[in-house]
């Protein structure tokens, strides 16, 4: 190997060696620091010092998957609109905005579909 190519990734290579370097600090510390207690209170779920009434494994209701999913879609929708928003002045023709209400109208139908199938009723 050419000595100017290591000289070329010297910095890459010391960053990713002072990132192993920080990822073993960021778990080796907590290891040698970390209390060692081993009982059964140590398994329990913790509630802010109060006794556990039931388990903590309960089944949610399905409505909060769908709000999940429908803030997750209209959210990464939002931001696609971002880049479009910045270079939209630049652009600025009748084709950029026909795309920009094309794609504001499927995120609108997807809003009205789920309203109107009962998404956001509360249960």
């Amino acid at each position: 190997m050419n000595a100017e190519v290591v000289l070329t990734y010297r910095y890459v290579l010391a960053f990713l060696a002072l990132g192993v370097v920080f990822a073993a600090v960021a778990i080796g510390v907590p290891m040698l620091i970390a209390p060692r207690g081993r009982g059964v209170d140590t398994l329990k779920t913790y509630e802010s010092g109060i006794i556990p009434e039931r388990s903590a494994w309960r089944q949610f209701s399905l409505a909060y998957y769908l709000y999940a999913l429908l803030y997750l879609a209209v959210a990464v929708d939002v931001i696609y609109l971002f880049p479009v928003a910045l270079v939209y002045r630049t652009l600025g023709t009748w084709q950029a905005f026909a795309e920009l209400f094309a794609f504001v109208f499927v995120i609108a139908l997807a809003v009205v579909y789920s309203w109107r199938t009962g998404a956001f009723r509360w249960e």
